[in-house]
């Protein structure tokens, strides 16, 4: 995917260099030294990978753009990864050609992240069972990707998870009982396509929480082609909140993961971070009256 992305732009006259990363943190060290460190800074600096990678860039160059602004580098999309949510919510192909010509003609774009402490994240950020499956799934080694990984994850998790109390304050009021699921969410899709919050737009400034309580195991499984379809806001263990930020607490440490990144434990306080990152998405057509 990198080199066809890189052939492409090439071809159309950009300058391109390729770096690789060797492990967890790199894409992270290379985005945020590319971004500060002295030299030419390069006008856009493109994640190639899923959203793990994402994850690593998007931290680096939104914290670069706090003391940047707008001289800090656009963040472009090159999916290749397990899952790909947040290119799919700006509408950004895993065609390779598609992609490159993407950066070329596209339009510095800004869109929200969410944040857990001090961490940003793109897509949801989970405490609950999502969470423990996404746990799961970045640990397995089956050759599963995107949608049917993490089915296959939620099925061996359900049958031994015991949903904690989760205490959550907000804008909203204060939530505080035993949840199945407490997903926040800056786009609507985790897992590959799964989407948990359909209403979910990371251009309106706002996270969505979806909230469901415990069910049975039995339960818990007929709601999966209920919320594969977008469609579990109408079950009566379902509710959705829209907050700009909120704080959670439980007992004991309850694990959050975001982006299938591991993100902390609880406490948290979690929130919007509105236009936090610039990225290149497809061009936007001209207004037309009447049209």
């Amino acid at each position: 995917m990198a080199a066809a992305v890189a052939n492409r732009l090439r071809s159309r006259g950009f300058d391109v260099a390729v770096q690789l990363t060797s492990g967890p943190g790199d894409a992270e060290r290379i985005a945020w030294e590319a971004s500060t460190v002295g030299g030419p800074r390069p006008g856009c600096i493109v994640a190639c990978g899923g959203d793990g990678t994402v994850h690593e860039v998007a931290n680096a160059l939104a914290a670069a753009r706090l003391s940047l602004g707008d001289a800090c580098p656009v963040m472009g999309l090159a999916p290749s990864g397990r899952c790909n949510d947040f290119a799919r919510a700006l509408g950004v192909s895993s065609d390779p050609i598609a992609a490159a010509d993407i950066l070329a003609d596209g339009e510095p774009t800004s869109v929200d992240l969410g944040r857990v402490n001090d961490r940003y994240f793109c897509t949801v950020a989970t405490a609950g069972v999502d969470a423990a499956v996404t746990g799961y799934v970045d640990s397995m080694r089956l050759p599963l990707r995107g949608t049917p990984a993490y089915l296959y994850g939620a099925i061996r998790v359900l049958m031994r998870y015991h949903p904690p109390t989760l205490r959550i304050d907000g804008d909203f009021g204060t939530i505080e009982r035993p949840l199945l699921v407490a997903s926040s969410a800056n786009t609507s899709s985790y897992g590959g396509a799964i989407p948990i919050a359909p209403g979910a737009d990371p251009t309106d400034g706002l996270l969505d929480l979806c909230l469901i309580d415990p069910v049975s195991t039995r339960r818990a499984m007929t709601f999966i082609p209920t919320v594969l379809r977008g469609r579990h806001g109408t079950l009566p263990e379902v509710r959705f909140v829209k907050t700009r930020r909120f704080t959670m607490h439980a007992a004991e440490p309850v694990e959050l993961w975001a982006d299938g990144e591991r993100m902390g434990v609880t406490p948290a306080a979690i929130e919007i971070a509105p236009g936090a990152l610039r990225v290149m998405l497809p061009r936007r057509p001209p207004f037309q009256a009447g049209g």
